[in-house]
């Protein structure tokens, strides 16, 4: 799976848990600053990562992620994991 396809998978299940317009989030966009998600919203969020693409994200370093850039790195990370 490509980089672009991960990409794409998160921001529709960052738009669904954040009930945002998909179009709203791009690489760069500050989860948190911009969309004002949450600690439960990130989590949410690593749970869902982990049942889309069968991974473990470590916690620790997804509290770190602020960007979907993060997260789609934390993913191809565990990818490459697993």
């Amino acid at each position: 799976m490509t980089e672009e396809e991960i990409f794409h998978q998160l921001r529709a299940i960052c738009a669904r848990i954040l009930s945002v317009d998909p179009a709203r989030i791009t690489r760069d966009t500050d989860l948190r600053e911009e969309l004002d998600a949450d600690s439960l919203d990130m989590a949410e969020l690593a749970a869902a990562s982990e049942d889309r693409f069968k991974l473990v994200v470590d916690l620790d370093t997804a509290k770190q992620a602020r960007t979907l850039a993060d997260v789609t790195t934390l993913v191809r990370a565990g990818a490459q994991a697993g």
